[in-house]
């Protein structure tokens, strides 16, 4: 039975990989570090996926406000509200891949664990789902297509999407997750730039659609899901867009993307995430090869 339940995971991973040129586990989902809100500060090499969407305002540049996960070497997936109807005072300008340490050119940890320099990459185009309002912040998902092949190393590679059925199938309820990013914290900000100088990750619990739906006057829908609820502990202003992992036989997976809450890290009160295993088919269509 097992070698049964192999073989359709290659055959689907075989599909994927022809029709969107999606990296297999292995490739994606892998963490090649050794050792938020309430967040931790990650080593350089964690979590190598994360991307940073940077715009412009106006006369501002350089402005750090929402991540995402780059999943393929052209493909960074994102949140919609963080890229749908931007106007010509509000700008995505590249995506920054590779980064750790927004304030050094040179990414170094105190036992002097450096990365490569991070990455700067064009736009090539900007998909949000088709269905997202911000009415409603659902179907809060989008594709953004770079413009030019990345090459992974272990300081850029990308995050598994949960599309295998042993996989996708899993219940997301009694799930641990992380989040990463460089959003705001307890601490004060002092800068529009950014929230965090430094990439955090932080572990938040998954909670039951029942519980989450009484926090949000049942709004939660089936592809919504929420995580979070310890004080202290949440993404925040700047998250937006980045992914919510869980880690399955050692590879990581993205089964969220940050979308919205109350207010950050209250007790009780969870955040609510994009649930990716709702939009696999939409994302499927919506990657050129």
């Amino acid at each position: 039975m097992s070698f049964k339940v192999v073989s359709i995971v290659l055959v689907l991973l075989i599909q994927w990989s022809e029709s969107a040129s999606l990296p297999e586990p292995g490739t994606c989902g892998v963490d090649f570090s050794d050792r938020i809100y309430g967040g931790t500060i990650t080593k350089p090499k964690a979590y190598p996926w994360t991307a940073i969407l940077v715009f412009r305002y106006g006369p501002h540049k350089d402005l750090y406000w929402c991540g995402g996960s780059l999943i393929s070497d052209r493909y960074v997936l994102t949140a919609a509200h963080c890229v749908d109807g931007l106007n010509a005072n509000y700008a995505l300008e590249r995506i920054r891949l590779g980064e750790w340490d927004l304030l050094s050119e040179e990414d170094c940890d105190d036992v002097q664990d450096c990365n490569d320099p991070p990455l700067d990459v064009g736009v090539e185009k900007i998909i949000a789902h088709e269905n997202f309002t911000m009415v409603t912040v659902e179907s809060d998902i989008a594709l953004i297509k770079l413009n030019q092949s990345v090459t992974f190393t272990e300081f850029i590679s990308p995050l598994c999407l949960p599309i295998a059925d042993p996989v996708k199938s899993l219940d997301t309820d009694d799930f641990t997750y992380k989040a990463v990013g460089w959003g705001n914290t307890e601490h004060e900000n002092k800068t529009i730039q950014y929230g965090s100088r430094y990439k955090l990750h932080v572990e938040l619990h998954a909670i039951n659609s029942t519980y989450c739906n009484k926090m949000y006057n049942n709004e939660i829908i089936e592809s919504q899901l929420c995580a979070g609820a310890e004080e202290g502990k949440d993404t925040c202003q700047g998250d937006s867009g980045g992914s919510l992992v869980n880690t399955v036989d050692g590879y990581s997976y993205a089964y969220g993307v940050v979308s919205y809450g109350k207010g950050c890290g209250q007790e009780g009160v969870p955040g609510v995430y994009t649930r990716v295993t709702s939009f696999l088919d939409w994302i499927d269509e919506h990657m050129e090869g």
